[in-house]
This record gives C-alpha cells, sequence and structure tokens, in this order.
C-alpha cells in the first residue's frame, strides 16, 4: 500500500465546475488543497474528430443499460470542456427546491467571467438561412426563440466551428480548466494538481463516522482534514458506493435529448456553418418540463451517424445534401428513475409521463421544422441521449444544505445532490454552489443567511 504524506487541509475531487471553483476559492484563502483529476490534462488536437476522448468512452459507447447515451467529461475541466458553453441562470422553483440561495454568486460568476450572445455575423453564413426561417416559423407559432447567453468570446470564437462539445480547439470557450491554471501560477504553495489520478474508495475513520482520505485506484491512500466530492452525478455517488454507502445511486436524471435532423427543400435553405445552442425555445419549461433549441447542420448530421447504427443508416444518403441540413433538439428534465452502479455503470429507465412529454416536444420541434421548410420526410430522430447527470445523493436526504453529507468532514458539490432536474444547462448552477461552499468553508458566509423556505426556519 502507498502512502502520501503530505498534509492536505483539502482533498477536492474533480477539477470540473462542482470541484475547480472550490479548490481555487480555498487556495486563495490560503489553504492547502489537493485537487485530483481523473482524466489527463489534454491539450492537443482538440475540436472534431479528436476531442471525443475528453469524453468518457468516448461519448458513443457511454450507455446505460437501457441504451440511453451519457456525456461525461473525464480530462482537467471536467463536463465544461465539453459544455455549449450556456448560460442559465437557475429558476426561483429551482432555489426554492435546492432550499439555498447561490444567485449572489451567480451573478458574481457572470461578472468575473462576462457572458455574451454571439454576434449576428455568425449566423446566415454564405447565404444559408434556415436558422432564420426556423426563428421566423417560431415566432409565427407564438413560441419565440431566445438568444441565448454563452461564456464565449466573439473575438475568439472562429465561425463555423461549432466543436464546443469537442473541447474548444481556438480557447473561446471559458471553462473550469482556467481557474485551475490561474490556482497553479499564482498559489503554488497552496495549490497542487494531479491528474489521470481516479479516486476509487474514501478511507474511512475505525468508527465509520469520518472521513480522513482517499485511496486511488492504484492503491494509493491520501489523506486530508476534509474531503470534497465533486466528480459529478455519476463519479461521486459510485465512490460513495465503493466505499460502502449504498444508500446513494437510487434515482438520477440526466436532462435527455431528442435531435432531429432533416433537409430543407431549398439549396440555401439550411443551417450551415451556424452554432448549436445559439438559440432556445422557453415556453414550454414550466409546464412540459421541455426546451427546443437549434443543432449546427454538420455537427447534427456526424452526432446522429455516430451514436446509433440504426440512425446511421437512416441519415448515410443525405451526406451530399449535409449543406441544407436543418436540425432542432428537445431536451426534456425528465423524471428521477434510475441508478447508478459502483462501477459506474447505470440503469435510466424512461416513465410513461417522459415518453408523453417528450413526444409533445419533438411534434413542436417537426412542426417548427416542416414551416421552416424542411422535407418532413427527411426528418429522422435521435432520442434519448444526454449529459446532465444529477439527482443521485439528493441533497435533504443525503446531504445538508451545508453540502455536508453524514460523515465528518465529507462535502458533495456537484449536480449530485440537486433534487429536482433544472431542466436546462447546470453548469452556471454548480459553479455557483462550489463557490458557496468555499465560503461556508472560509467563514465569509454562514449557512443559515442562505437557507429559502422552509429551511429558513430551520
Amino acid at each position: 500500500m502507498k502512502y502520501n504524506t503530505k498534509n492536505y487541509e483539502y482533498i477536492v475531487v474533480g477539477s470540473g465546475p462542482g470541484g475547480a471553483p472550490v479548490a481555487f476559492e480555498l487556495a486563495k484563502a490560503g489553504k492547502r488543497v489537493l485537487l485530483l483529476e481523473r482524466g489527463a490534462y489534454h491539450t492537443r488536437f482538440l475540436g472534431l474528430p479528436f476531442g471525443m476522448r475528453l469524453s468518457e468512452r468516448f461519448f458513443v459507447f457511454n450507455r446505460s443499460k437501457e441504451g440511453v447515451v451519457m456525456e461525461r467529461g473525464i480530462t482537467v475541466g471536467g463536463s465544461s470542456m465539453i459544455y455549449q458553453g450556456n448560460v442559465f441562470e437557475p429558476r426561483d422553483s429551482f432555489i426554492e427546491a435546492m432550499g439555498m440561495d447561490f444567485r449572489h454568486e451567480v451573478k458574481e460568476i457572470k461578472d468575473d467571467i462576462g457572458t455574451s450572445t454571439l454576434p449576428a455575423s455568425f449566423y446566415g453564413r454564405n447565404g444559408h438561412v434556415g436558422l432564420q426561417r426556423l426563428i421566423d416559423a417560431a415566432s409565427e407559432m407564438g413560441i419565440p426563440f431566445e438568444e441565448q447567453e454563452k461564456f464565449v468570446d466573439p473575438e475568439r470564437c472562429r465561425k463555423g466551428c461549432d466543436a464546443c462539445m469537442m473541447g474548444c480547439p481556438h480557447d473561446a470557450k471559458w471553462t473550469t480548466r482556467r481557474l485551475v491554471d490561474q490556482a497553479i501560477a499564482e498559489y503554488p504553495g497552496n495549490f497542487e494538481l494531479r491528474v489521470s489520478s481516479p479516486v476509487d474508495t474514501l478511507i474511512f475513520s475505525e468508527c465509520r463516522k469520518k472521513v480522513t482520505g482517499v485511496q486511488l485506484r492504484n492503491g494509493e491512500q491520501i489523506y486530508g482534514d476534509r474531503v470534497i466530492l465533486a466528480a459529478g452525478g455519476i463519479g461521486s455517488p459510485a465512490i460513495m458506493l465503493r466505499s460502502g454507502v449504498d444508500t446513494v445511486g437510487k434515482r438520477f436524471f440526466m436532462d435527455p435529448m431528442t435531435i432531429l435532423y432533416g433537409i430543407s427543400k431549398e439549396k440555401k435553405g439550411g443551417q450551415w456553418g451556424e452554432q448549436t445552442f445559439s438559440h432556445a425555445i422557453e415556453s414550454y419549461s414550466e409546464s412540459d418540463g421541455f426546451m427546443i433549441g437549434n443543432n449546427a447542420a454538420m455537427g447534427t448530421y456526424m452526432v446522429m451517424s455516430a451514436i446509433r447504427p440504426g440512425v446511421a443508416l437512416e441519415n448515410w444518403y443525405k451526406f451530399p445534401w449535409v449543406k441544407r441540413g436543418m436540425g432542432l433538439f428537445v431536451k426534456l428534465a425528465e423524471d428521477d428513475r434510475g441508478e447508478i452502479y459502483p462501477n459506474e455503470r447505470t440503469s435510466k429507465p424512461m416513465t410513461e409521463s417522459d415518453h408523453r412529454r417528450m413526444q409533445r416536444g419533438v411534434d413542436v420541434a417537426i412542426d417548427i421544422m416542416v414551416r421552416a421548410g424542411a422535407k418532413e420526410s427527411s426528418i429522422s430522430q435521435l432520442r434519448w441521449a444526454g449529459g446532465h447527470p444529477g439527482g443521485t445523493i439528493e441533497i435533504g436526504k443525503h446531504v445538508d444544505r451545508k453540502f455536508q453529507t453524514e460523515f465528518e468532514n465529507l462535502y458533495v458539490c456537484d449536480a449530485s445532490i440537486f433534487p429536482v432536474s433544472p431542466g436546462a444547462p447546470p453548469s452556471l448552477s454548480i459553479m455557483a454552489m462550489s463557490k458557496l461552499l468555499s465560503k461556508y468553508l472560509n467563514g465569509t458566509v454562514k449557512p443559515e443567511e442562505r437557507m429559502v423556505g422552509s429551511q429558513a426556519n430551520v
């Protein structure tokens, strides 16, 4: 057995939206922090096609028992390396369900990073009008698209690239990797990063009331005063399960999508050279739990052709007309059915309600596409692909409103603690929670100051 004799005040597991902000803020405050990342620090060959290696099992092969595709970033920066950079502030209903208010941290993060919608010059390139026709069609139906704020610098972003989900090759998209790099540069005496260091289990005291460190998959044991799990909605519960905590991971959600792809009747009617998820319809978020967003032509074709053989066969003949491609996706806040296993495999069944609400969204999306000029007979679908696993270590049951578990010195801060699906990209909310946790630990904010709803009286 190997032992690490360094004395760390905090061991943070995971360098994505849940781990990097709290690790950075603790190091800034003078704490001795070790940040453990399961993946490597990938710097070369980002973007299409090699950026797929940033995702667990190349995205294509990471599936539940039922075949649901799931995306997880396994690299420094975690899933922020493979998100679209969209900025979604938490809804009031989500804050109420969480029982804590981190909207102040949301504002701080947005102010620090800077957000913007993409300029008009990014759309309608080379005379292609597909996106504008989708926008017009939805507006006529009374369900307008809204431009999306992004953590993307338009000055660095290359028009027509659309490689956000493969690791931005132009460093235009903000990721938590920047916080890691800043901590390494500015706080070398307090901050240490170890990559390719998957955590296997937690180390407990003899009475199993306190967590004293972690054991890596290679058998190395690392000790610290406090451990913060931020390995994501699948990684964090799996670590706890392997450690003998068998009450977690019995439910989860992952915001599954149905991706639609069709061919425009007109030569310049497609979405060629566009960027995915630049616009979204949020009209159905509260009533039906889904949103609709735009997909770029080439990226949509490649994803649909790569993930499922049946869909690939259905789409192979469309390649000569890929510039005429039109794409939308329907993202659903589904029911919290499913289970995580100790080996990080999953079961993710979909309920009757999930199928009904997803079909409602698909019907709306097809209607928009047809009105915008897509050939209805050309529209194909890729169902049940998602990338926001959460709810597996539910707050209020397994974690309290201070992010603490039942075990002394063990905290969890990622989407696994969500009590309900936010129904939208969760990265901003997770980063805000992580920053709030750092304030709790540094003593600059008292937890009772941020309790809301029924928790405010506890």
